[in-house]
């Protein structure tokens, strides 16, 4: 059987990991602007605060990759170096980290409500399931080898390899189109301002994410006594929703004692 390479993979002789962030770009930008205009709120100012995003997106998934870069080396036992810091790819709770952040600093200035986070959020699986395709085109975030797998050629550590792997990346891509519709449909509901849309979507895809690390095989994102850094973070997500789910609670509490 003739194996998929992804070396040197192009798409209309562009790379194909470039050609399907552009194509998630257009197709989630388009269902944004929709999305907007559903629910009556400003176009420019909103795309504006996108534009601000998406730059902010780019410096923290390359800021996140650089501390994977470290939490790699850990984990490897290696001496830290600034060439093994700064020579690592992105990661993707960067770029959503950055988004969010960026996001909801637009909105404030711009005397946005922040439910319009809830509507970035359920854009963001969308544009993140097209991209872990072209994860899987551009021979990146590749799973454990598996007789279960499909016959793969990528580049591991700097070695052409060839062998039978878990299409992780197009899992988890099928994955975030599943979490989009799910998103996309408490979004069309007359009593969407009540479902915590962001808060539903970091907690689905933290915990999926978290099992879909187990599958994955490119040891550059660095493992620290099994747990990835991607694990970290996810874990950190939940304590986060948990602590503020908590606070929100108790508010709630103390504020009806008062009125009692």
């Amino acid at each position: 059987m003739k194996p998929f390479s992804s070396i040197g993979f192009t798409i209309f002789d562009i790379p194909g990991y470039i050609f399907f962030v552009i194509l998630g770009l257009i197709i989630t930008i388009g269902t944004f602007v929709i999305l907007l205009s559903c629910k009556k709120y400003p176009l420019k100012e909103n795309l504006i605060s996108l534009l601000i995003s998406l730059v902010s997106m780019i410096i923290f998934a390359k800021l996140f990759g650089c501390l994977s870069g470290v939490y790699r080396d850990i984990g490897l036992g290696e001496k830290l170096s600034w060439d093994s810091v700064i020579n690592t790819g992105i990661v993707f709770y960067g770029g959503l980290i950055g988004v969010i952040i960026s996001y909801l600093i637009c909105a404030k200035k711009t005397h946005q409500e922040k439910h319009i986070l809830d509507i970035v959020a359920v854009c963001i699986p969308l544009f993140h399931s097209i991209t872990r395709i072209g994860c899987f085109f551009g021979g990146c975030c590749f799973g454990i080898e598996s007789n279960l797998g499909i016959y793969y050629t990528t580049t591991v550590l700097g070695e052409v390899v060839t062998s039978y792997r878990i299409p992780i990346q197009l899992i988890e891509a099928a994955f975030n189109f599943c979490l989009f519709l799910y998103l996309l449909f408490l979004y069309s509901r007359d009593d969407w301002l009540q479902k915590n849309i962001l808060r539903r979507y970091l907690l689905i895809y933290s915990i999926g994410r978290f099992i879909i690390e187990f599958w994955r095989g490119d040891i550059v994102r660095g493992v620290v006594f099994g747990v990835s850094f991607s694990q970290v973070i996810s874990i950190i997500i939940w304590i986060y929703l948990l602590s503020t789910y908590i606070i929100s609670k108790t508010k709630t509490t103390v504020k009806k004692e008062l009125n009692v």
